[in-house]
């Protein structure tokens, strides 16, 4: 039988053999320390014999030891030890234990032989992280890698995985990316709309070089040592200076939280792939920059219009001009420009201003309209002859 923390107790009387008794733990202990007290009259058994308990295994036991000793014998051990059932102990369960036949009431306590440090359990709750693991799940996490321009080799995948960063590819990720690597040496740096969007995030644009002498020493190193400050046929081709848009972006998002913050940007119908990027890349690169995307024109929509840009192709299309809601805004005080504004915008992360004409791809319908001369009579009597 068990007892009531798990220990199998038997009580037997020397009058009635055949009798089991289920006790409390706490009556157990009392009796075995009042054998200990009075040897003369109960006296223990000597070292010849042996009082024990068999482990109570059926039930699944896993209290401490220290809550179910056995009793020792004389050479003080608390290991326990295997018995023979002898003929006077028959009226005790045989998983129970051994009586002692010179003690008129016996007590017996199983206690598990289950090492707690041995059960797959108990194994699996000493497993811990290595602090080298720790830093490198905290480096996957804080260093992710975008190649733009270019693409990774399968050596420069595992030169990440060695230095325990993460590489990313979808445009979806471009904005938390915190290494860029635009070039390899060989090309030049193209403007990519993954490009744009990590300007507008990060200064970290390098080369290939910051990579391959990390893998090299086997460490993330720091990224100002190898920063891409310059590339003279890009710079050429994109008319921008490659450090000045660095520093000007970390100005940006410090001040305004982007190039393009707190501004609304509305792209017109028929802007994506028309020499631009597809309508999920151009909207990816307007919110990266800081700015609020517009999806429609409406009165209810426009919350500034003196803050509201419209996007166009460049040159902006009539059907675009003449969209719902573009000369209301405009007259307004909202602006009109094309991609090309937008994109010099993203590669100089320098806001232009918008109310110059020089530095808008199109001007609204009614400024151009305000700026041009008035008919004479004189023209009129010349167009009737």
């Amino acid at each position: 039988m068990t007892g009531p923390v798990g220990g199998a107790v038997a009580l037997t009387s020397s009058s009635s053999p055949n009798l089991d008794v289920n006790v409390p733990n706490s009556l157990v202990k009392t009796a075995a320390m009042l054998q200990s007290i009075d040897p003369k009259t109960n006296p223990l058994p000597d070292s010849t014999e042996e009082t024990v308990c068999q482990i109570d295994d059926a039930v699944g036991n896993h209290d401490d030891e220290s809550d179910h000793a056995p009793a020792t014998n004389a050479k003080g051990g608390n290991r326990k030890k295997r018995a023979t059932r002898s003929a006077n102990n028959q009226g005790i369960s045989g998983d129970i234990g051994v009586r002692d036949p010179n003690i008129p009431t016996s007590v017996c306590i199983t206690a598990t032989h289950h090492d707690r440090e041995t059960t797959p359990r108990h194994r699996a709750s000493r497993k811990r992280s290595t602090p080298t693991s720790g830093r490198r799940k905290e480096s996957k996490d804080n260093i992710r890698v975008m190649f733009t321009g270019v693409a990774p080799t399968k050596n420069h995948k595992q030169m990440i995985n060695d230095i325990g960063a993460m590489l990313i590819d979808s445009i979806e990720d471009a904005a938390s990316a915190t290494h860029v690597i635009a070039t390899d040496g060989k090309t030049k740096l193209r403007r990519t709309p993954k490009l744009m969007i990590c300007f507008c995030k990060t200064s970290n644009i390098l080369g290939i070089e910051w990579l391959e002498q990390s893998a090299k020493e086997q460490k993330v190193l720091d990224p100002n040592d190898f920063l891409l400050l310059s590339d003279r046929e890009a710079e050429k081709t994109y008319n921008f200076k490659l450090s000045d848009s660095l520093k000007n972006g970390g100005i940006a998002r410090s001040e305004r939280g982007g190039v393009l913050g707190g501004w609304y940007v509305y792209i017109c119908s028929g802007v994506a792939g028309n020499k631009a990027p597809s309508a999920k890349e151009l909207k990816l690169i307007v919110e990266a920059a800081g700015a609020t995307m517009l999806y429609s024109l409406a009165e209810k929509n426009v919350i500034d219009p003196a803050k509201s840009i419209i996007i166009t192709s460049d040159p902006a299309t009539k059907s675009q001009v003449k969209e719902r809601g573009v000369d209301r805004v405009t007259s307004m005080g909202g602006h009109i420009c094309t991609t090309s504004w937008l994109f010099q915008t993203m590669i100089t992360q320098s806001l232009a201003d918008v109310s110059d004409d020089k530095n808008m791809g199109h001007r609204s319908k009614r400024k151009a309209e305000s700026k041009s001369p008035p008919s004479t009579g004189k023209r009129k009597s010349a167009r009737r002859r």
